[in-house]
């Protein structure tokens, strides 16, 4: 289990890596073996980005405004969701890191794993246990497993990373592209457990996971983690980094080879005792908290762009008719120290006891009143950025871009902005497709700036991967064309061979929404 005093001494080369980074003493290659497990990184501006790991990207009210003044305190550039619901401060200086890891390990956010060859942040499902569809809450499991897993030193000493993530039913394949993957399910009996996936994976070869197990009961979900890092530990290819992922070990045994080899590990462990995991409620834990009401307000009613809002951010939760659901667009996934702290406001004047990150970088307030939304809408527009999805520009899946990140090939946000303008003119000729299209794009259209799949390319119905070609001897911004037809059955699409210079990456884009029919 998690141990506060075993994660402070693990942190000491770290600390001592970042005071004489700032002192001179290393550069950023000597430096990057220390801060690399630890999700703290270089940039590409000679600054530091500190990645403050959230499972399954929840995140209470009093956590919010700690990360909001911690960002504000460090220095901090700005902030940044991630595509894999973790917060990350960037542009902060080596002894602001410092602070910053103290501050946030003291405070029930440690860092540990965050990055490197270790388990990264647990992944979930954003809208289970609060969507009216079932499912059944599994931020309690991915909490869980993430403190039992923290105690294993062996993870933070593996071959790659490693991906562990949990899914709704009806979002089974980002389970089954997890190195190891749960499906949630339920037996005849209506036990809660789950499928269980291993060595599915983005990036080079990308593929899906194979199967596990077909039903899991909830209560071995560590035993199934520790046979899987434990094989890892054993079975990956520790002298060759591009061939080091658990899929490469299911491709080098061949399938049956590796479900059988996972087995023994598991029954190898079986014997280790873990905590209960208990019986988590299946709701949201906040679900039923008192929420604010507000008088009736039929004000907005007339107004086409909150009538746009309405139909595209709020939708209804399992809570009961009173309560629903409501997305808070962040624009590139980026907020300023200043915005960060005045939405952190908001959320507080509307009593919102804590929200959800999503995989599209978003915000997602579980519960407000169904009184709320009009006056949840003014005091969004109030804020000035597009949280309410005015426009494409800024809403489409990007990673952060070469200008930050020290391996990204491409500046992929400003391409991003480029077809969110032209989706913008399309639409302002196509009015009837707009809101179709808003429910839509944000999930069909992923930009990543390198081979890494950060806003995971190639999941999307059109992916599109940064590259540079020679075109006319001249070395040229390019995206390469990921597909995925069955959308969103199939969990992976496939390369689809063909190079875009990025000058002629929005014209493509429209004409691929086109050919496709997408929007009819």
């Amino acid at each position: 289990m998690m141990d506060l005093n075993q994660i402070i001494e693990s942190q000491a080369g770290l600390l001592n890596a970042l005071q004489e980074l700032a002192a001179g003493k290393i550069d950023f290659a000597a430096y990057k073996p220390f801060g690399a497990p630890f999700g703290v990184y270089p940039q590409r501006d000679g600054k530091l980005m500190n990645r403050i790991r959230l499972t399954g990207g929840e995140v209470t009210r009093e956590q919010l405004n700690f990360i909001a003044r911690v960002c504000r305190s460090s220095g901090a550039d700005f902030m940044h969701i991630t595509t894999r619901q973790d917060i990350q401060l960037h542009g902060v200086s080596p002894l602001e890191s410092v602070k910053v890891i103290r501050e946030c390990t003291a405070n029930g956010l440690p860092f540990r794993g965050g990055g490197g060859d270790t388990f990264r942040n647990i992944a979930i499902t954003a809208s289970s246990g609060i969507a009216d569809d079932g499912s059944f809450d599994l931020a309690p499991y991915a909490r869980y497993l993430t403190d039992v897993v923290f105690g294993w030193e062996k993870a933070y000493h593996l071959p790659r990373k490693i991906k562990i993530g949990f899914a709704s039913a009806n979002d089974a394949p980002l389970a089954l592209r997890q190195d190891l993957g749960f499906v949630a399910a339920t037996d005849a009996d209506g036990n809660r457990g789950f499928a269980v996936y291993g060595g599915g994976c983005f990036g080079r070869e990308s593929t899906v996971g194979v199967k596990l197990f077909d039903f899991l009961p909830a209560g071995k979900i560590a035993y199934a983690a520790r046979a899987m890092v434990e094989l890892f530990s054993d079975h990956g290819d520790r002298e060759h980094r591009n061939m080091a992922r658990i899929r490469f070990i299911v491709k080098r045994l061949g399938k049956e080879a590796f479900v059988a080899l996972y087995h023994e590990y598991y029954e190898k462990f079986r014997g280790e005792t873990y905590p209960e995991v208990g019986e988590p409620a299946a709701d949201w834990s906040f679900g039923t908290a008192p929420v604010r009401e507000f008088a009736p307000d039929a004000s907005l009613d007339g107004d086409a762009a909150f009538r746009r809002w309405r139909a595209l951010a709020v939708r209804p939760t399992r809570f009961g008719a009173d309560r629903v659901a409501v997305t808070v667009y962040i624009p590139r996934g980026v907020l300023s120290p200043e915005e960060f702290l005045k939405l952190g406001g908001v959320l507080a004047e509307f009593g919102i006891p804590a929200v959800r990150l999503t995989f599209e970088q978003n915000i997602l307030v579980p519960a407000l009143h169904v009184s709320a939304p009009a006056a949840f809408y003014r005091a969004l527009k109030r804020l000035g950025p597009d949280y309410t999805f005015e426009s494409f520009a800024g809403q489409l899946d990007c990673c952060i871009g070469a200008t930050i990140c020290k391996i990204g090939v491409l500046d992929t946000p400003k391409y991003g902005a480029v077809v969110g303008e032209a989706l913008d003119r399309y639409f302002e000729a196509h009015p009837e497709k707009r809101a179709k299209a808003a429910l839509l794009l944000p999930e069909l259209l992923h930009f990543s700036g390198c081979p890494n799949s950060c806003t995971a390319h190639e999941v999307a119905r059109f992916g599109f991967q940064g590259c540079k070609k020679k075109i006319d001897d001249v070395l040229t911004d390019c995206f390469t064309l990921w597909r995925n037809r069955n959308y969103p059955a199939s969990p992976i699409g496939e390369d689809a061979a063909e190079v875009i210079p990025a000058p002629q990456l929005a014209e493509r884009v429209i004409r691929l929404l086109e050919e496709e029919r997408v929007l009819d």
